[in-house]
C-alpha cells in the first residue's frame, strides 16, 4: 500500500459554527499551523517522493491566505497537486475568486466545498456559485458536499438552490456522523446505510490511503471525520520524519488488517467474544471510532494472541 495522498489540517478554526460540525473536538477554534510548523510539514513532503496529492483542510484553511500561498508556492521538485476543502467563504467577491484561482491554476486541482442546511447561515450560497463557475472556466475540478439528517433538508433541496451551476459540479451528499458536534443529536434523527450484519465495513482509506497531520504536527493513518477521536495517532512530526512514520504505519498489524481485509476479522473476534457492537452506522468510520477510541481493543487482541494466531 502506497501514501501518495496526504492531508494538511491547517488550521482548527472556522468562521461557521454548524451544528453537525464533524471536526473531532466538536468546537470550530483552537490552533493553526505557524509558519516554521508549515515549512517542517512540506520539507517532509519534499523528501517522500511517492506523495503526489496534497488535501489542505480544516476548520476553514481560507482564513489563513499567507499559509495557502506558502504550502502552492513550496519548492516541491516535483508535481505536486494540491486540493483545498473549505465553505467557500471567499468566493462574495467574484474578482477575488478569479485572482486566487487563476494565480494557482497549475497547482490547484479541486476545489471541495461544504454546504447544507448547517451551512447556511453562515455561508452566501451565492459565494459556491462563483467560485464553480471560475473554476470551470480554468478546468479545475470541483464538488459540493452535504450532511443530512433525515429529518433535514433534502440533496434536491441544495441542488435547487445550487441552480445552473449543480451542473458544472459534482454533487456528494452523506448521512451526519455521530462525531464531534454531530454526535448531539437524537439518535433516531441519523440516517443509519449500514449494517454490520449484513454489509461488508471497508475502511474508506483503502480506497484511496491518506496521511493526516493536524496542527500539532499530530500524524494519523487516514482523514476520516473521527480519526483524531482515536488512539490511532501514529506519530508526531516534532520527534520523527514522515517519512519514518509512513513506514511504521505500513508494518503496522492493526492497520494493515483494517486496510485490506476492512472490519469483518475484527467483528468475528467480537462475536467469539459475545461482546457487543454498533450494528446500524451511518460510516464505517463510526465503527473505527468505536474499535480504537481507547485501548481497549488492542488489548483484547492481545489477549487472545491475535495476530500470532493468525501467522500459524
Amino acid at each position: 500500500m502506497e501514501f501518495s495522498h496526504l492531508a494538511i489540517l491547517l488550521t482548527e478554526n472556522c468562521n461557521a459554527h454548524c451544528k453537525m460540525c464533524c471536526d473531532s473536538r466538536g468546537i470550530v477554534r483552537g490552533k493553526t499551523l505557524t509558519e516554521r510548523e508549515l515549512d517542517k510539514i512540506l520539507n517532509d513532503v519534499k523528501e517522500c517522493k511517492q506523495i503526489t496529492d496534497i488535501g489542505i483542510t480544516g476548520g476553514e484553511p481560507m482564513l489563513y491566505p499567507a499559509l495557502i500561498d506558502r504550502i502552492m508556492e513550496f519548492p516541491f521538485d516535483r508535481n505536486v497537486k494540491i486540493s483545498i476543502k473549505t465553505n467557500g467563504f471567499w468566493g462574495k467577491n467574484i474578482e477575488d475568486v478569479e485572482k486566487f484561482i487563476e494565480k494557482y491554476k497549475t497547482k490547484l486541482s479541486y476545489i471541495s466545498l461544504s454546504y447544507d442546511e448547517f451551512h447556511m447561515p453562515f455561508i452566501d450560497i451565492q459565494c459556491l456559485k462563483n467560485i464553480i463557475m471560475v473554476a470551470k472556466s480554468y478546468n479545475i475540478s470541483t464538488d459540493v458536499v452535504g450532511c443530512f439528517l433525515k429529518d433535514s433538508m433534502t440533496p434536491g433541496d441544495i441542488l435547487n438552490q445550487l441552480g445552473e451551476s449543480a451542473y458544472y459540479t459534482k454533487f456528494c451528499y452523506q448521512p451526519v456522523i455521530a462525531t464531534g458536534s454531530g454526535k448531539l443529536f437524537e439518535e433516531n434523527s441519523y440516517i443509519k446505510l449500514l449494517d454490520s450484519d449484513n454489509d461488508v465495513l471497508r475502511c474508506v482509506g483503502c480506497i484511496e490511503p491518506n496521511i493526516l497531520i493536524n496542527p500539532r504536527l499530530e500524524v494519523y493513518p487516514c482523514c476520516s471525520q473521527v480519526i483524531e477521536n482515536t488512539i490511532l495517532q501514529m506519530g508526531n512530526l516534532n520527534e520523527n520524519s514522515l517519512k519514518e512514520i509512513i513506514t511504521d504505519i505500513k508494518s503496522n498489524y492493526v492497520l494493515n488488517t483494517v486496510f485490506t481485509e476492512g472490519f469483518t476479522p475484527f467483528i468475528k473476534l467480537l462475536e467469539d467474544n459475545k461482546i457487543d457492537y454498533p450494528h446500524k452506522l451511518a460510516s464505517p468510520c463510526e465503527f473505527c471510532e468505536f474499535l480504537f477510541k481507547d485501548d481497549w481493543f488492542l488489548q483484547l487482541l492481545a489477549s487472545v494472541n491475535y495476530y500470532e494466531n493468525i501467522r500459524k
